[in-house]
């Protein structure tokens, strides 16, 4: 099953692949738009067979929401109803977890890759609870 992976960001939203078992990131978009993230996933879906999307929800420590979770679901409705198939996931700590795997590799850019390898823990945390 091919998934695609989003952590959504109001400035820039991260995308991710998961194909075949592994799970890359993709080139994030420099961009919070609703009409370009939806734009984009149709794009991705079609090209990558993708059978889902799968959106990161933005969740508290303690599981409760959180300022950004309403407009994730919004986000989920609004993909949802131009055909795109959407699971929202929860994304609590992705970020972090993110940023420590580009140090630990020593990766330079790793403030733009960041939000795709969010993305990527999205994905991975998501197929695990499959």
């Amino acid at each position: 099953m091919n998934l695609i992976g989003v952590d959504y960001g109001r400035a820039r939203t991260g995308l991710a692949l998961a194909r075949d078992g592994l799970v890359i990131p993709l080139e994030p978009l420099s961009s919070g738009q609703w009409k370009e993230i939806a734009s984009r996933l149709k794009g991705l879906v079609e090209e990558h067979d993708a059978e889902l999307v799968v959106l990161g929800l933005p969740l508290n420590a303690s599981g409760g929401e959180t300022e950004l979770s309403a407009e994730v679901r919004g986000l989920g409705e609004y993909l949802e109803q131009r055909g795109l198939a959407v699971r929202l996931s929860p994304e609590a700590g992705s970020t972090e977890e993110a940023l420590r795997m580009l140090r630990d590799i020593g990766s330079e850019g790793s403030e733009r890759l960041k939000d795709s390898v969010a993305a990527t823990v999205i994905l991975e945390r998501f197929l695990v609870n499959q």
